[in-house]
């Protein structure tokens, strides 16, 4: 009888405790398992399997639950430890082809926690690594997405852009410890965050548009704003010179409006407006205008939400530089009038 036969467990070194764990998986199993082993780590392997005999239920029991509480211990629901990982890994496929695959896992992690930085403003993030070393600097870009890199470096020091961009583009293998600070780095720039970060909001833009939406006495809301003060009033008055207020002009206005302004800039600014200022609009132009404003917004299609944006902040300077030339008279709101 060979040394390995009737073996208590205790006794079983690790080669031989995974040839019997391979024997207790069946053919199938074991065959994918031995896949991922080296030529040297399969023959040791194969060669205790052959060998093994005679071993006790118990000690086979004993040895395949050892196996599964060790993986219990080490993976959890967030998945085997990095040192776990590293010393299986390197075990089963020796060091040059672990490293490779340690080096896409560990990479898929920092790009995972990359995403949680793409709301973070680039100002910010660029403030928050200024201090760091330059290399680390580089390789927190080269994980970060490639537009939100760049608006990062535009708020990083410019005499050293080249610098960064060259270092970037002479990575290759990350060291695993260097993949760690970058990850603690991340994990610090978004505690930092979500501590001191604010979300910006324009309060006088805001009433200003909710001015312009808003349905009852907008003079009276005006007025008693001013009674507040007459400063934050005219700042509002001024943030009010938003596209919707077209419909509320006078028809003598709409058509200086609809003569100063191309028709094909009506087209695009119109797409996705309200009826009501489409309709007002229209009624100011002649009828083969209205009928050709038609006809092109239909052609146009689906518009690029920027563009119609664009068009629309187009003809409200157009407005303004009338309005204050005095060509026009523009009504912000409908003012209370007595006979």
């Amino acid at each position: 009888m060979n040394t390995a036969q009737s073996k208590p467990n205790q006794t079983l070194n690790h080669v031989e405790q995974t040839a019997l764990v391979l024997l207790g998986m069946g053919e199938d199993a074991a065959a994918k398992v031995l896949q991922h082993f080296s030529r040297e780590e399969t023959q040791r392997v194969t060669r205790a399997m052959a060998q093994l005999s005679g071993i006790q239920s118990d000690s086979a029991r004993g040895v395949i639950q050892h196996f599964f509480e060790d993986f219990r211990l080490h993976s959890g629901i967030r998945g085997a430890s990095k040192e776990y990982l590293s010393n299986t890994l390197r075990k089963a496929l020796g060091n040059d082809l672990a490293k490779g695959l340690l080096n896409n896992l560990y990479g898929d992690e920092i790009r995972n926690n990359m995403q949680r930085l793409q709301w973070v403003e680039s100002d910010v993030l660029a403030r928050f690594i200024a201090c760091e070393h330059p290399q680390m600097q580089a390789i927190f870009l080269a994980y970060l997405h490639a537009e939100s890199s760049s608006a990062v470096l535009k708020h990083l020091p410019s005499d050293y852009h080249d610098e960064l961009l060259y270092r970037i583009a002479r990575l290759q293998d990350i060291d695993h410890q260097v993949m760690n600070d970058l990850n603690d780095l991340i994990e610090r720039c978004i505690a930092q965050v979500s501590v001191v970060q604010s979300a910006p909001l324009s309060g006088v833009k805001q009433v200003a548009d909710i001015i312009n939406r808003f349905e009852g006495d907008r003079a009276t809301l005006m007025e008693m704003l001013r009674l507040h003060d007459e400063n934050v009033a005219t700042e509002i008055e001024e943030n009010m010179f938003d596209f919707m207020v077209l419909s509320r002009q006078r028809e003598d206005t709409l058509d200086k409006l609809v003569q100063q302004i191309p028709t094909e800039l009506w087209s695009v600014a119109l797409k996705g407006a309200e009826i009501m200022l489409q309709q007002a609009i229209k009624r100011s132009m002649p009828q083969r205008m209205a009928k050709a404003l038609e006809d092109d917004m239909e052609l146009r299609g689906a518009v690029p939400l920027s563009r119609v944006e664009s068009a629309r902040a187009e003809i409200m300077q157009m407005v303004r530089a009338l309005s204050e030339a005095g060509d026009i008279e523009l009504v912000l709101y409908e003012e209370a009038t007595v006979e």
